[in-house]
C-alpha cells in the first residue's frame, strides 16, 4: 500500500505559517509517495476569512510541483467547507479551478463554529451536538457532488465544553450508515485523519471501527491525510494507518487527478 499524505495546510490557508516548501522536503525524508496540499477554503467562516488567495495559491503549487518533479508526486487540492446555505458559490468555485483533489469538511452549522468560542454548543447535551453534527455532515454528502472524499468525520469530537469529549457511535450509528451509503453510491470516499491520534489515542477520524464499517458496506475511496498545519506532522502516524487499513482489507489508497480517482 503506497504511502500519500492527502490533506496538507500552508501559509495559504489562514490558520497556518507553514512554508510549502518544508511541507515537500519532510515528505520526501518520511518516504512518501505522494502528497496533497489541500488549504482551506470556507466560505463566510464566522468571525474569521479563510478564503484563500487561490491564483496565487495554484501559481506557487505549480512551481513547487515542477521542481521537485524527480523527487516527489505532488497533486494540488483544496479542503473545501461544506454548508449548503452557500451551495453555488462552493459549486461556481470548484468547477472554475483546476483541482486534483476536493475535500469536503463540515467546520460549520449555519454560521456557527465549533472552535472557540464554540457557540455550536451553546444549550445543547453532547448527544443533542453530536447528533446534529452528524445529521449536518449526511445533509452535506446527500446534497453536494463536487469533491472526492469527506474529511475526518469524528472532527466533532475534538470540540464541546464536555468532560468526556467521546462520541458514542452507537446512538448515531443509523444516521453514520446513511453517510457512508451516500458516499458510496455517489463514488465519493473518506480519509483517515491523523490528527485525530492526539485526540481519540488510538486512531485518526474516523475511528477504525468506523472505517471497517465503510469497508464492509462496500466502501473503497480511502485516503490518508495529516492535516498537518506545521511541517513537522507531515508522514505522521502514516505507517501506522497503512497497517490498519491492510487489516481491515483495503488494497490501496485513492489518488486523484483533476478530480478524478487514479488507476494503478
Amino acid at each position: 500500500m503506497r504511502k500519500i499524505d492527502y490533506h496538507m495546510h500552508t501559509c495559504f490557508s489562514a490558520d497556518s505559517e507553514a512554508n510549502p516548501q518544508q511541507h515537500i522536503q519532510q515528505a520526501i525524508k518520511m518516504g512518501l509517495e505522494e502528497i496533497c496540499f489541500t488549504d482551506h477554503q470556507d466560505f463566510h467562516y464566522p468571525g474569521t476569512s479563510f478564503d484563500v488567495d487561490v491564483e496565487r495559491y495554484l501559481e506557487a503549487m505549480q512551481d513547487l510541483k515542477k521542481t521537485y518533479q524527480d523527487q516527489l508526486k505532488i497533486k494540488i487540492g483544496i479542503e473545501i467547507g461544506l454548508d449548503c446555505l452557500y451551495q453555488d458559490e462552493i459549486q461556481t468555485f470548484i468547477e472554475t479551478h483546476s483541482f486534483d483533489y476536493v475535500i469536503g469538511s463540515i467546520h460549520t452549522i449555519r454560521n456557527t463554529e465549533f472552535f472557540l468560542p464554540g457557540k455550536f454548543f451553546d444549550g445543547k447535551t453532547k448527544e443533542e451536538a453530536h447528533r446534529e453534527f452528524f445529521e449536518e455532515t449526511l445533509r452535506c454528502v446527500q446534497q453536494f457532488d463536487d469533491f472526492n472524499c469527506l474529511g475526518h468525520l469524528d472532527y466533532i469530537v475534538r470540540y464541546g465544553p464536555y468532560e468526556d469529549k467521546s462520541v458514542n457511535h452507537a446512538l448515531y450509528q443509523d444516521i453514520i450508515d446513511e453517510i457512508f451509503k451516500t458516499l458510496i453510491k455517489k463514488g465519493k470516499g473518506i480519509e483517515v485523519n491523523t490528527s485525530g491520534f492526539k485526540d481519540l489515542k488510538t486512531c485518526g477520524f474516523p475511528n477504525f471501527e468506523q472505517v471497517q464499517r465503510y469497508y464492509d458496506l462496500g466502501g473503497r475511496i480511502i485516503t490518508i491525510g495529516t492535516d498537518s498545519h506545521t511541517s513537522d506532522r507531515v508522514g505522521e502516524n502514516v505507517d501506522r494507518v497503512v497497517k490498519e487499513l491492510e487489516k481491515i482489507g483495503f488494497k490501496d489508497v485513492s489518488t486523484f487527478t483533476k478530480r478524478v480517482k487514479d488507476s494503478i
